[in-house]
């Protein structure tokens, strides 16, 4: 099969794709008064319209820091309001683009080549969100200070390590960020795979990164063992990288988001605190530049994760 053949099936099982699993209208962690959300619209470098989801505080923040979050395959940002809505609560503005595989994409199937649109989406939504640019869009009562954050899910999760400074197979692959993230949230992320990602290119990661995944978090036949989601963390330098293992947790966090189910949202809301809860802690730390040595890292271990640090 072509490489260029290869890829695309490759990344289209990048997912959320596995499970079919009904949507559920959410509010998410955060409540609908602390938290404003809009959708804005960009232009790429390829000329496409870009939806992107933005989540602030409710009140207005002056200088805050911007997280960019990519979604999974086939999802939407709005399918991680547990995460998002949260983040934005804690003093972050989120922006989250409307990637070209979306099952919600306007156009489906017209850019079947999704790794180079998401890395496009990113850098026209870091473009777009500057502390200067930003005053020319609907975002009344925010600033920014400049400070980017990189997070993502499964296929955006990849992404993410990208911009913070991962190498995939392609030399051409890559974002070029107008400012280096000062910390990457990586959620599920795939490990090395054969013409995307090789553990040499994942170890290029030079920005301070926390992994996360869970103890079934397994993709049969694609990723079949949930320890491949730690592969980026195991390639990384000593110090730079940080690892969640949630006990019990699958790709999506046992519906929790990506594909929420109004049960699986309701069954994991202890994980998802808890997630949000070390997020928010790991942001802040890397923004001070004080992240924890690995022996306090590890000492926050519990019957609910696993905190891996090397």
């Amino acid at each position: 099969m072509p490489l260029t053949l290869t890829l695309r099936a490759t990344l289209g099982a990048l997912l959320c794709l596995v499970l079919n699993l009904p949507m559920a209208a959410h509010a998410g962690a955060a409540g609908k008064s602390s938290v404003r959300e809009r959708t804005i619209q960009l232009t790429t470098e390829d000329g496409r319209n870009l939806a992107v989801s933005v989540y602030a505080p409710a009140r207005g923040c002056h200088a805050c820091t911007l997280v960019i979050f990519s979604h999974g395959n086939l999802a939407t940002p709005g399918r991680y309001d547990v995460l998002l809505r949260d983040w934005a609560a804690r003093g972050l503005v989120v922006a989250a683009p409307l990637h070209t595989d979306s099952e919600e994409y306007p156009e489906p199937g017209k850019f079947p080549d999704s790794r180079a649109t998401r890395l496009a989406d990113w850098r026209a939504v870091d473009r777009a969100f500057t502390p200067d640019a930003v005053k020319q869009l609907p975002l009344e009562g925010i600033t920014l200070s400049g400070q980017v954050v990189a997070a993502g899910h499964s296929y955006g999760a990849l992404i993410a390590l990208v911009a913070g400074g991962a190498e995939l197979a392609d030399p051409a692959w890559t974002i070029a960020p107008i400012r280096k993230p000062l910390a990457v949230i990586s959620l599920s992320p795939p490990g090395a795979m054969k013409g995307l990602a090789t553990r040499e290119g994942l170890a290029k990661l030079s920005t301070p990164a926390l992994v996360v995944t869970g103890t079934t978090d397994v993709l049969p036949g694609f990723i079949d063992t949930w320890q491949k989601h730690l592969e980026a963390y195991e390639a990384a330098a000593p110090g730079l990288a940080y690892g969640l293992v949630f006990t019990g947790m699958d790709h999506y966090f046992n519906g929790a988001y990506c594909r929420p189910t109004e049960d699986g949202m309701r069954a994991s809301e202890p994980q998802v605190a808890r997630l949000n809860r070390e997020i928010g802690g790991f942001i802040r730390a890397a923004l001070a530049a004080k992240l924890p040595g690995p022996a306090a890292w590890t000492a926050r271990s519990d019957a609910m994760v696993t905190a891996k640090a090397h």
